[in-house]
């Protein structure tokens, strides 16, 4: 017997997915197709199929904002039979995969089974507890799943992308690839779509309370808006708690409020790093 790596048929289709403001991705957001590898145990002879070998998949996102990650997508090629798997998500000390494995925390897993229903779908795996992360945080994700058993008949194949912006990596033991590797070294095809999904609420708020300083609040007749790294507002929108649009502008460094009822309201600043979301009072 040996250790091979199989690879399935591609199909050249792809559909671009809803969501994309949530959703951080590598590969465009797109569904995934068919065309990726794994590694496997076969019979030497007769290159039969054994057994899934273990497989672990990796991609790493620089986080250019806090925010929460509520869930990871996965994308699926094909599988066979009730195929477990698990998602973990890392917190990396420096470039990866520099700094695998020493320089990995675990901040969160999850275990999810997957089936045939799930073939070509982009599927989104929860975690238990959000997981909060800072402005410049390098966040690992690993989907990952052990050996299977002889005649189990039980297979799963990454979905892959067109294109990809990052490299994605693969770690396999019973392969011998032992460090996680360039997946587009081993298969040209294989731009595995994992993405990681944000708190868009949550993001927003925060990166108001990172780039901004709004003041006096509450307000009377002016409020005074601040960039605390020089960023650039293309837009500034106030809403009242019912979502109906109060003001707008462009200059985000004074807005008259002195017209507007007594009240709270949300004021939201458009830049090109991002959206920054806050609440005041208008007296």
């Amino acid at each position: 017997m040996k250790k091979l790596l199989l690879s399935v048929a591609f199909v050249c289709v792809a559909s671009i997915t809803a969501n994309a403001q949530t959703t951080l991705s590598q590969t465009g957001g797109v569904a995934p197709t068919k065309g990726t590898v794994a590694c496997a145990e076969s019979n030497q002879q007769t290159q039969q199929f054994i057994r899934m070998s273990d497989n672990a998949y990796f991609r790493a996102y620089t986080m250019a904002a806090a925010t929460k990650i509520i869930s990871v997508k996965v994308g699926v090629g094909s599988v066979q039979g009730n195929f477990p798997l698990t998602v973990t998500l890392y917190k990396s000390t420096g470039a990866f995969p520099g700094s695998f494995a020493t320089g990995l925390t675990q901040l969160a897993t999850k275990d999810a089974t997957f089936t045939s229903a799930n073939d070509l779908k982009l599927v989104e795996v929860t975690l238990d507890v959000p997981v909060a992360v800072a402005s410049g945080d390098i966040i690992v994700a690993k989907i990952h799943h052990g050996a299977g058993v002889a005649g189990d008949g039980k297979r799963f194949y990454m979905g892959i992308a067109p294109t990809e912006t990052a490299s994605a990596y693969m770690l396999s033991t019973g392969c011998q690839i032992n460090t996680p590797t360039v997946m587009t070294t081993i298969n040209a095809e294989a731009k595995i779509i994992i993405d990681l999904v944000e708190n868009a609420n949550a993001s927003s708020e925060q990166f108001f309370a990172e780039n901004f300083n709004m003041y006096p609040n509450p307000a009377t007749d002016v409020l005074n808006i601040s960039s605390k790294k020089g960023l650039n507002a293309s837009e500034v929108r106030i809403t009242d708690m019912t979502g109906k649009v109060v003001r707008t502008q462009k200059d985000a460094t004074t807005v008259n409020v002195s017209d507007l009822s007594a009240g709270t309201y949300l004021i939201d600043i458009t830049t090109k790093e991002g959206k920054a979301t806050s609440k005041f009072i208008k007296k």
